[in-house]
C-alpha cells in the first residue's frame, strides 16, 4: 500500500459524496412531483409518453398492481430482446453476419439484461450485431429504473400513512429513465468518446498499426453501452473484457470515472431517501453503516493485493513494476492503472453490485474474492439501483425487530409499528437470497455438469462455481472469470437464479411497503428506539455482520478461506 494509492483512493471516495449530495435532492423534488431544473426540457417528453402510453399520471394503484404492472412490463421486454439476439442473423447492422445464439444462452442473456444482472457466458464483439448490442443497451436503462422505482414505493410506504397507494409505476418509470438516466448517460457517454471510446455502427476496422502491422479492430456503439452499464450499474460491456479492454477504459482517468459512475447514484439514494422521509440523520446514519463496510472490505483487498502472494515474495518474484505497481500481485491486473485503483474497481464494483471489472477476479488474492463474494452476499453495501436501499431498509426491519425483543415492546420505525407481517416478509426476503445461493451452488459441486465448468482445482475452483451463483442471485453478473459458464447447465441454472434471486425478494419488499403504507403514524415516545446515532449504528451493523456470518461463512470456510491457509503454510492447487 502506497500514500499514492490511498490519496487515488480518497479522492474518488469523496468525489462520489460530493456528487452524491446535491443528486440525492434533485431525485427527492423529481419522485415528490417537486419542480426540478429540467421540467422546460424533460416535461413535454414525458407527458408526450405517458399519452402514448395512455396513462393518467394523476391514477395512482396500490402495490399489488404496482408490482405487477412493473414483472409484466419487464417480461414484455425481456421476450423482444430474446427473440432480438435469436434471430439477430435477420436483423440490420450485422455486417459481420453473425447467427442468432443459441436458445439457452440466449435465455441466460435476456434474464440476465432485464434483471441489472448483466452475467455475459459469450464474448459480445465476437458474438453480437451492433443491433443485438444496442437491444442490450435499451435493457440496461429499463433494469435500472424498475430496480430504483421499486425502492421509490418502499419509501412510499413509511412517508404516506393511513394509505392505500404507493404511486403509478408507469410515470415513475418514465421519471426515472427520463430525468435520471438518460441525461446522465448522454453526458458521460459524450465524455467516454472524447476519451476514445468508439462510437460507430460499422462493427469492425481495419488499420494499420505504428509497427505497419494491419489489424482488424472490434467497434461498434461502445460509448454509449459504457455510460449507461456504469450509471445504471449494468455493468454488462461491449466487449468480452470488460472494462479491461482498452476501448471500455482507455486510461487511469475513465477507469476512475467508470468507479465514479457506479458508484454516486446508489450513494445518492441513501440520501434521497433521507430527504423523501424528512429525516436526514437516519439516512446519514445508514450511510455511515455501508460506508464503514465498504471501507473495510476495500481495505482488506488493497492490503492483499499489494502484499501479493507470499510464496512468490519469498522466491523474489513480487517485483517493482513501476510507480503505478510497486510489487504485490499483479496477476491479471493491469500495470498503467495500478494495484490501488484496480482493488478500488473490484471493491466497488461487487459493493455496487455494477459487475463491470477491469481485472480478471480469478486472479485475486483468497482474501480478496473472500470480500468481493461476502459484498455480494450482503448485497446491502448501497447495492445497484434501489436493489441495495431495498436491502438496507429490510435487513433495518429485522434490526428493529431484534431491538424491540430486547426492550419487551413492539418496536416502532419511522412512526409505524413493525408487526409480525414485515417481520415474515423481511425474513423472506433475506433468506431467499441464500437459498437461491446456496441449494444450486450445492447441486453444482455435487454433479459433473457442475465441476465441468471449473478451471482450477481445489477451493478455489469450489469459490469459482460460489461465485458465480452469488454475483447472479446479487444481480452483479462479474464473474471469476475461471469457470466456464457457457454450457447448457450453467446457462440454465444461472438464468433460474438471476430470475428468482431478482424478484422474490423484490415482490417480498413492496408487499411490505402495501402494509406499512396503511397503518397510523404513531408519535414518538421516552420508549421509541431512535432511528439515528450510535446506537442505532451498532444495532444495524451488528445484525448484518450476524445474519450475514450466519448464513454464509461456512460456505467461504470452504472456499477462499481454505483457500488462504493452504497457501500460507505453502500448500498450492495444480
Amino acid at each position: 500500500m502506497t500514500y499514492t494509492g490511498i490519496l487515488q483512493i480518497l479522492i474518488v471516495l469523496l468525489a462520489m459524496i460530493a456528487a452524491a449530495i446535491p443528486l440525492s435532492k434533485y431525485l427527492a423534488h423529481v419522485f415528490q412531483c417537486e419542480p426540478t431544473f429540467l421540467d422546460g426540457i424533460i416535461s413535454p417528453l414525458e407527458s408526450l409518453t405517458l399519452k402514448f402510453l395512455k396513462v393518467n399520471r394523476n391514477q395512482e394503484t396500490d402495490w399489488v398492481q404496482y408490482l405487477k404492472t412493473g414483472i409484466i412490463i419487464n417480461f414484455l421486454m425481456l421476450t423482444i430482446v430474446y427473440f432480438i439476439l435469436r434471430f439477430q442473423n435477420f436483423l440490420p447492422f450485422n455486417q459481420m453476419h453473425y447467427p442468432g445464439i443459441p436458445w439457452a444462452l440466449d435465455f441466460n442473456t435476456a434474464i440476465s439484461f432485464i434483471t441489472n444482472t448483466n452475467w455475459q457466458n459469450y464474448g459480445g464483439e465476437e458474438v453480437l450485431s451492433n443491433f443485438s448490442q444496442m437491444a442490450l443497451v435499451f435493457l440496461q436503462f429499463t433494469s435500472a429504473a424498475t430496480g430504483l422505482v421499486f425502492a421509490i414505493a418502499f419509501i412510499r410506504g413509511f412517508i404516506r400513512h393511513e394509505a392505500k397507494y404507493v404511486g403509478n409505476f408507469y410515470v415513475d418509470f418514465v421519471k426515472a429513465v427520463y430525468r435520471l438516466f438518460l441525461p446522465l448517460a448522454i453526458i458521460f457517454a459524450v465524455i467516454m468518446l472524447w476519451q476514445g471510446a468508439p462510437q460507430t455502427f460499422v462493427m469492425q476496422k481495419k488499420v494499420t498499426n505504428i509497427t505497419g502491422v494491419k489489424q482488424t479492430l472490434s467497434v461498434g456503439p461502445v460509448a454509449s453501452m459504457v455510460s449507461i452499464e456504469n450509471l445504471g450499474t449494468n455493468g454488462g460491456g461491449f466487449y468480452d473484457a470488460n472494462a479491461a479492454q482498452p476501448y471500455e477504459n482507455p486510461n487511469p482517468f475513465t477507469n476512475a470515472l467508470t468507479i465514479f459512475m457506479m458508484g454516486t447514484i446508489p450513494i445518492a439514494l441513501f440520501l434521497m431517501y433521507g430527504v423523501m422521509i424528512g429525516n436526514k440523520k437516519h439516512a446519514w446514519t445508514l450511510f455511515a453503516v455501508a460506508m464503514t463496510l465498504l471501507i473495510v472490505c476495500l481495505a482488506v483487498v488493497y492490503s492483499q493485493e499489494a502484499h501479493g502472494n507470499p510464496l512468490l515474495a519469498k522466491l523474489g518474484a513480487n517485483i517493482h513494476i513501476s510507480k503505478n505497481s510497486p510489487g504485490g500481485n499483479m496477476e491479471g491486473k493491469q500495470e498503467h492503472i495500478g494495484i490501488a485503483q484496480t482493488s478500488l474497481f473490484a471493491t466497488a464494483t461487487t459493493a455496487f453490485t455494477t459487475g463491470n471489472v477491469d481485472s480478471a477476479h480469478d486472479s485475486f488474492m483468497p482474501l480478496s474474492g473472500m470480500v468481493l463474494l461476502s459484498e455480494m452476499m450482503l448485497n446491502l453495501i448501497f447495492g445497484g439501483k434501489g436493489v441495495g436501499l431495498l436491502n438496507m431498509l429490510t435487513m433495518v426491519i429485522i434490526g428493529v425487530f431484534i431491538a424491540g425483543l430486547m426492550v419487551g415492546r413492539t418496536p416502532e420505525f419511522l412512526g409505524k409499528k413493525i408487526e409480525a407481517k414485515e417481520v415474515k416478509l423481511s425474513t423472506l426476503a433475506i433468506f431467499a437470497h441464500a437459498f437461491i445461493i446456496l441449494i444450486p451452488f450445492a447441486i453444482a459441486i455435487a454433479i459433473p455438469a457442475g465441476l465441468a465448468g471449473i478451471l482450477n482445482p481445489g477451493p478455489h475452483g469450489l469459490s469459482e462455481i460460489l461465485y458465480a451463483y452469488t454475483s447472479t442471485v446479487a444481480n452483479n453478473g462479474s464473474a471469476f472469470a475461471g469457470l466456464n459458464g457457457n454450457t447448457l447447465f450453467y446457462n440454465i441454472s444461472l438464468g433460474l437464479t438471476i430470475f428468482f434471486g431478482r424478484y422474490i425478494p423484490i415482490i417480498c419488499q413492496v408487499a411490505i411497503a402495501g402494509s406499512l403504507i396503511k397503518k397510523k403514524r404513531i408519535p414518538e415516545s421516552a420508549g421509541t428506539f431512535p432511528a439515528h446515532g450510535a446506537l442505532f449504528y451498532v444495532v444495524i451493523m451488528a445484525t448484518i455482520l450476524l445474519v450475514g456470518a450466519l448464513t454464509f461463512f461456512p460456505a467461504l470456510a470452504l472456499g477462499p478461506i481454505a483457500e488462504h491457509f493452504a497457501m500460507v503454510k505453502g500448500h498450492l492447487f495444480y
